[in-house]
């Protein structure tokens, strides 16, 4: 995905996350921050080039205001500053509303991360409208970026679903906007159906192999189980993660910190790629300012506490200075892993458990701890199904720390309540940004706002 040329864009409105309009694309395909549906994607080059732009748009700035608010920072660690991994240790008010659960309709960050998801929203979109069109036999992986533009657009109303619940569905390119065009915000389950369908879309489409940071079939299996396991859909949960575990393809990194130290390892199923020209600002906003960074957050001492004293995964206090999970400062080249096997194995044994399936779900944990180093769990917890429960609940605070799960885990098991200090249900939802509300009068907004 690496980005040698950006367009001009302008913005056609503020309303909806300013959509845009673009320029053509060159017959060079290089990602795009847009594209012009009707003029740029008629070739298979065009195709090619709105493809990069959509995973371009997983990082990178939709407008000069959107400073990495999606996937190579805010979404990735606002989960964990909100749950309490993560403490404020900085200067930017927007992440200070963050870490107390006080956010202001206004907050800089949830507005900007509104706005790249739609805007990312947006480019898959395009392509999912103008791809099947093109007819050229030239064109051998058309089904493929199919695919892919479905598998997107999937995982972008997902992550739309968990911080902001009800939101518009917009699945036609949005080249302008006008009052009779305003979306209104759609119903959780009506959301819910179209990611589903989008998943069916991209497992009828996808490979089984991709270049890296593209999506396979593998990573619309991922997600399918990371919806169920939100939805509560047990058994559907475990058959998509059975789908993964036990393929040749995909096996647990012997050692914990290589996952982060090689990049692209047998045990990432979809590894977000950032480079010196994409830059993440993971490990900038982690470091201290001696070590070249900002120290906006640092780990709780509450996390660090949770680790035993020998897990090979445990995340100090002290100046984030390790090799655990991100530490490229200088370069901004640390990946984000959306999805890899041991949260496949966690998804798994969450849900066998909750099918009273202990047993198996207690084997599946002990994969998971044996390769932190801490060894089976207690052997009454075989039997045990509300003890497993706290442990697997456990292991994925430990072994998903800082990738963007905390905060959605404490919520969706009602955990957040007893765990956060000051909590009331409101907190479980963003708001609604004012700019939207102001720009759309069909939003509503939610409640506590």
């Amino acid at each position: 995905m690496k980005k040698l040329k950006i367009y001009k864009i302008a913005l056609c409105c503020v309303a909806l996350v300013g959509l845009n309009n673009c320029t053509s694309v060159t017959s060079d395909p290089q990602p795009q921050t847009a594209v012009s549906a009707d003029k740029a994607i008629v070739t298979p080059t065009g195709a090619r080039a709105a493809l990069y732009g959509a995973y371009d748009a997983l990082q990178a700035n939709a407008s000069a205001n959107a400073f990495n608010s999606y996937m190579g920072l805010q979404y990735l660690f606002f989960p964990d500053l909100q749950g309490g991994n993560l403490r404020w240790t900085g200067t930017f008010t927007d992440w200070s509303q963050a870490s107390t659960r006080t956010m202001l309709t206004d907050n800089a960050s949830a507005s900007t991360t509104w706005q790249q998801i739609y805007y990312a929203v947006n480019t898959t979109n395009n392509l999912i409208a103008q791809v099947p069109k093109i007819n050229d036999p030239s064109f051998t992986d058309q089904k493929t970026i199919i695919g892919e533009a479905y598998f997107l657009r999937a995982y972008h109303y997902f992550n739309l679903l968990r911080y902001w619940g009800d939101v518009p569905i917009v699945t036609d390119p949005t080249l302008d906007i006008t009052p009779s065009s305003f979306p209104v915000r759609a119903l959780k389950a009506d959301v819910y159906t179209l990611v589903l369908s989008d998943m069916d879309q991209a497992i009828a489409n996808l490979p089984t192999k991709n270049a890296n940071g593209r999506a396979t079939i593998y990573s619309a299996y991922a997600l399918k189980a990371r919806v169920h396991l939100y939805r509560g859909e047990w058994q559907n949960a475990i058959d998509a993660t059975n789908m993964i575990i036990g393929k040749a393809a995909f096996s647990l990194v012997p050692s914990f910190t290589d996952l982060f130290l090689k990049q692209n390892t047998a045990e990432a199923i979809w590894e977000i790629q950032f480079n010196s020209t994409d830059k993440g600002f993971q490990a900038f906003y982690l470091f201290s300012s001696t070590l070249g960074g900002r120290n906006e957050v640092r780990p709780s001492p509450a996390l660090q506490s949770a680790y035993a004293a020998n897990d090979a995964r445990i995340i100090k206090t002290t100046d984030y200075n390790e090799h655990i999970k991100y530490y490229r400062v200088s370069t901004g080249d640390d990946h984000t892993i959306a999805f890899r096997l041991a949260e496949m194995y966690l998804i798994r044994a969450e849900a066998q458990n909750e099918l009273n399936q202990v047993a198996a779900a207690y084997a599946d944990i002990n994969i998971i701890r044996n390769r932190a180093g801490i060894g089976n769990a207690n052997i009454s917890l075989q039997t045990d199904q509300a003890g497993l429960r706290d442990e697997i609940f456990l292991q994925r605070r430990l072994e998903l720390a800082l990738e963007g799960h905390y905060f959605f885990d404490l919520v969706r098991t009602g955990r957040a309540a007893t765990t956060l200090a000051n909590w009331n249900n409101n907190q479980a939802l963003w708001p609604i940004p004012q700019r939207e509300i102001q720009a759309n009068p069909n939003l509503i907004q939610n409640p506590g706002y």
